[in-house]
């Protein structure tokens, strides 16, 4: 029953969680079009530099969240509310105190912005006001945001898909009609930070009916011991987590202090359409989040085992597919949108796509280390990757321009996170070797490379231009990596489970229909 109810929890997340992102991306792609023609390359720079500005300092998170939500699989599993209680005071505060801190120190970051920024962008609006509405969006979200913690941890994370998209639908729809009666790029900042507020206590709200026990009074305050312990992963995740927006968040950045911030608005364009995809995939399979982190307290090593592998299998079939897709697809596809002046080097969609899918296959090692609550185990390992991605992404960008920036951050990727997670949850969860994983890694590699080899060399050979060229380029993408991973993984295990749990029953109701 508890297996059952598991599943069915994950696929409804998954679902709903990928429809949700389906629309949303389609509503950015919608917004992101009219912007361009309301206003400038510009601000679109604007707008993805101050993205990864905030992103880097919502470092001050600190794994909080994280590290509350893996102390509340427990109790919820043997309904103990009063521990749910304790916890979700202790998130407020914590959150509370964060929300104040990110402000401050987005503050600081004001006298250095002829640092950051290397050309001053051809804008009439001040600069700094438009830093501070982008801080005060970030920063104000944490007052509220914290209740979403309990819904998903309950693995009720549809409702927050549908919560989310309803808004970003209407948020979207106002952006769209303000953009065209005012061309104010402030207008459009306001309502997205109206947007945020109301959805968040929205949410705050949901939270609330669906576990008034949080609403009481009488709520007990944690042991020291436990929350000593808690404090212990906080502090082991804030190393993690620090690293990883470094490594992850400078990209633009760096493109913005050593190119221009213009470039960082080109690039930009293939960013949405990655993010957006990503965001999709990445929706769809932290719905099986909460489902892995029950599985983590009741199952067995071999059971969890099967799952990671059966889990990177398909994170493998999917990264693979995107990541072709996006090699293949991204020029053409921005040259129909946008025109061929937004158009840049076939190299930027190479090292994006590869960043894309080294990022990808790391996902269920993550997963899977949270939801075990590995934090103490491989702390430092950020910290490589951020220097390295910093290191290596400056002196990369001499030699070979924007494209560099993002060749260091996919080097940054494989020196550190690729392996570290999946071998810490060998030894520490599955107590077998790293080994099986890392011959897979290097199987899945070399297929993916003949897969991007064959689709290259057959797309070689196409002589005709424009719309019915891209159609073309879409059948190539979609036959031929899904064709060559049948033939070699039509035997494995993973591909037999997937088969068995997705594939057919997926099958059968069509049947029905």
């Amino acid at each position: 029953m508890i297996e059952e109810s598991r599943t069915k929890n994950t696929i409804k997340n998954v679902k709903t969680g990928a429809i949700v992102q389906i629309i949303n991306k389609l509503m950015a792609f919608i917004v992101r079009t009219v912007f361009i023609k309301m206003l400038n390359s510009e601000y679109l720079g604007i707008n993805g530099l101050f993205t990864n500005i905030l992103t880097i300092l919502s470092f001050t998170e600190l794994g909080i969240g994280t590290a509350i939500i893996f102390n509340m699989y427990k109790p919820i599993a043997i309904h103990d509310n009063e521990k749910l209680k304790s916890l979700m005071k202790l998130y407020k505060k914590c959150y509370i105190i964060i929300g104040c801190i990110v402000f401050f120190l987005g503050i600081l970051v004001i006298p250095f912005m002829g640092v950051i920024i290397k050309e001053t962008p051809k804008i009439k609006e001040n600069i700094n006001c438009i830093y501070i509405l982008f801080l005060f969006n970030t920063a104000s979200s944490y007052f509220f945001t914290y209740k979403k913690s309990i819904i998903s941890a309950y693995q009720k994370q549809s409702i927050i898909n549908n919560i989310d998209s309803l808004f970003y639908l209407i948020k979207s729809i106002l952006e769209i009609i303000f953009l065209i009666i005012t061309r104010n790029y402030i207008v459009y900042l306001i309502i997205q930070i109206l947007g945020t507020l109301l959805e968040n206590i929205v949410l705050a709200k949901k939270a609330d009916k669906m576990f008034p026990f949080i609403k009481e009074k009488n709520v007990k305050a944690l042991d020291k011991k436990e929350k000593k312990g808690i404090l212990s992963n906080v502090k082991s995740l804030v190393v993690y987590k620090f690293g990883t927006v470094i490594m992850n968040g400078t990209d633009n950045i760096l493109i913005s202090s050593l190119v221009n911030v213009e470039t960082v608005g080109l690039c930009s364009n293939y960013t949405l359409i990655i993010q957006s995809i990503k965001s999709v995939v990445e929706t769809a399979l932290n719905g099986v989040t909460a489902s892995v982190g029950n599985l983590n307290a009741v199952a067995s090593n071999e059971q969890k085992k099967d799952i990671f592998y059966q889990l990177t299998f398909i994170n493998y079939l999917i990264y693979s597919f995107c990541a072709i897709a996006f090699i293949i697809l991204l020029n053409p596809f921005i040259a129909l949108w946008l025109g061929n002046e937004y158009v840049l080097n076939i190299g930027v969609s190479i090292s994006l796509a590869i960043s894309f899918w080294v990022e990808g296959l790391r996902n269920p090692g993550y997963i899977f280390r949270t939801t075990l609550g590995l934090f103490e185990k491989g702390k430092i390992t950020p910290y490589i990757g951020a220097i390295a991605n910093i290191v290596i992404s400056i002196i990369l960008c001499k030699c070979f321009g924007v494209v560099g920036i993002f060749i260091g951050t996919t080097i940054a990727q494989l020196v550190s996170y690729s392996w570290i997670d999946p071998y810490l949850i060998h030894k520490y969860s599955f107590n077998t070797s790293f080994k099986e994983y890392l011959k897979k890694y290097i199987i899945y590699a070399v297929v993916f490379a003949i897969e991007l080899f064959m689709c290259l060399f057959i797309n070689s050979y196409i002589r005709i231009d424009g719309i019915m060229k891209f159609i073309m380029q879409i059948i190539i993408v979609v036959i031929v990596p899904n064709t060559i991973n049948l033939i070699v993984f039509y035997k494995t295990q993973e591909y037999n489970s997937l088969k068995d749990k997705f594939i057919y029953p997926i099958v059968r109701k069509l049947r029905k229909r």
